[in-house]
């Protein structure tokens, strides 16, 4: 066997380890973001849903600014098991809170306010994506809950006098309306930077394989 064969079916064998690693959380990952439109997140309620330790203190710093309980939500995305989201709003309605556990960062919070035009406001603590459209404004901000809600009002008062007042979302029924208003306007937006990321890898160990598999069969 020549040594270009030899390179050309380790990198075959090599290719397809990593495609074996590689696929199926590609797979997921792409399932998830194609169907951001079409899904649907739905009430948990009526009975509140204990939150784990680190959304019960986020929950408190929330309820000391002015939020209160809303109710519980539920999704289940391709492949994973149902996750839940806990949901506060403030009594003007103008901003509701959603609260996400995670077992990197303890919690994600966006907080979120929309117009009748379906432009939206969204703002993450403590990661998140930048998105800035004429109809979607998403920001981060990393250093404190205060901070975020503080960019987030401020953000909010700068549209106001081109869209009118906010959307009023007080119920847990107002929050899964306006999911799907948001999902179908800018569903996967936030995501996108991060399609290439998650699917990239997998997508080159299966060129790689074609490659070599090419490579192998014009040597016969």
């Amino acid at each position: 066997m020549s040594a270009e064969r030899v390179v050309a079916l380790g990198g075959l064998v090599i290719s397809l380890l990593l495609l074996f690693q590689l696929a199926p959380p590609a797979l997921r990952a792409w399932r998830i973001y194609s169907g951001v439109k079409t899904r649907r997140l739905a009430d948990a309620g009526p009975l509140a849903i204990p939150p784990p330790e680190p959304v019960a203190l986020r929950l408190e710093e929330l309820s000391a600014v002015g939020f209160s309980r809303i109710g519980e939500r539920y999704i289940q995305l391709p492949g994973t098991p149902i996750r839940y989201e806990w949901v506060v709003g403030e009594d003007s309605g103008e901003a509701y809170v959603v609260l996400v556990p995670s077992t990197v960062i303890g919690t994600l919070i966006a907080f979120y306010t929309s117009f009748e035009d379906s432009t939206w406001v969204q703002t993450n603590f403590p990661r998140g994506s930048v998105v800035e459209r004429p109809t979607f404004h998403a920001s981060f901000v990393n250093t404190n809950l205060t901070e975020a809600l503080a960019t987030h009002r401020a953000q909010v008062a700068r549209l106001i006098a081109g869209h009118g007042s906010p959307r009023k979302i007080l119920t847990m029924a107002d929050t899964l309306r306006m999911d799907a208003d948001f999902r179908v306007h800018h569903g996967g937006m936030t995501l996108r930077p991060l399609i290439p990321r998650l699917i990239g890898p997998a997508i080159g160990a299966a060129v790689l394989a074609v490659l070599c598999a090419a490579l192998l069969v014009s040597g016969q």
